[in-house]
């Protein structure tokens, strides 16, 4: 038991990157299992809830992830079987922004305290950017709940669209196959693309500035 738990915070980041990689996979596997799509996405996003928590260090911080785990994944399954209720999907939005908010929080601090070069270094920025990623999409849902004309959408889009548009704007990639149409949408688009690059900016001066500390010393 004692070697396992040595394994897992060894390999935490590793865990947490992989949980997030395969949660934004989804789709795929929907399509490729032909099982119901709740049970596809809430066995994803638990292993995201239980892999993201090893990262906390302290217990009070893995009892906040856990409980806003369990009411995220309660506003799931009650959106599943309550399509059109307004206020199931406000509470599911809302606790999956606190969630994704939390974990992040968690990460700066766990990465503030490495003083070396090592794995957990080098994937802890790279998880970082997924949850930023995920967490512009809960916004950029929001903004469409809010008015539904917010985007010129694709034909055939789900709320998964919205996390793909998340990341192609914090990358600026811009394929323009989803466009933002109203003011509040284009205002969050311009912030997310901002951020993006400054993540990108950030990450890369703190590495380089350990790396070379470290070298140094």
């Amino acid at each position: 038991m004692n070697s396992m738990s040595v394994l897992l915070e060894k390999y935490k980041y590793l865990i947490a990157l992989l949980s997030v990689f395969n949660f934004l996979l989804t789709p795929i596997h929907i399509a490729v299992s032909g099982f119901n799509p709740a049970y596809v996405i809430v066995i994803n996003y638990t292993l995201v809830i239980l892999s993201s928590s090893l990262i906390a260090s302290m217990k009070r911080a893995k009892l906040i992830t856990y409980i806003l785990g369990f009411l995220t994944l309660f506003a799931i399954w009650l959106e599943f079987s309550n399509h059109n209720s307004e206020s199931i999907l406000i509470c599911r939005l809302v606790f999956s922004f606190l969630l994704f908010s939390c974990f992040c929080i968690i990460l700066i601090r766990q990465l503030l305290k490495i003083t070396e070069i090592n794995l957990q270094f080098i994937l802890g920025p790279i998880l970082g950017f997924l949850y930023l990623g995920v967490i512009g999409g809960v916004l950029f849902e929001f903004i469409h709940f809010l008015d539904s004309n917010s985007f010129q959408l694709i034909k055939g889009f789900s709320g998964y669209s919205f996390y793909y548009f998340s990341f192609i704007s914090i990358t600026s990639v811009g394929y323009g196959d989803i466009t933002p149409i109203t003011a509040p949408a284009q205002s969050l688009t311009l912030v997310m693309n901002i951020i993006g690059q400054f993540y990108l900016v950030i990450v890369i001066g703190v590495f380089v500035g350990k790396y070379i500390n470290v070298k140094s010393s």
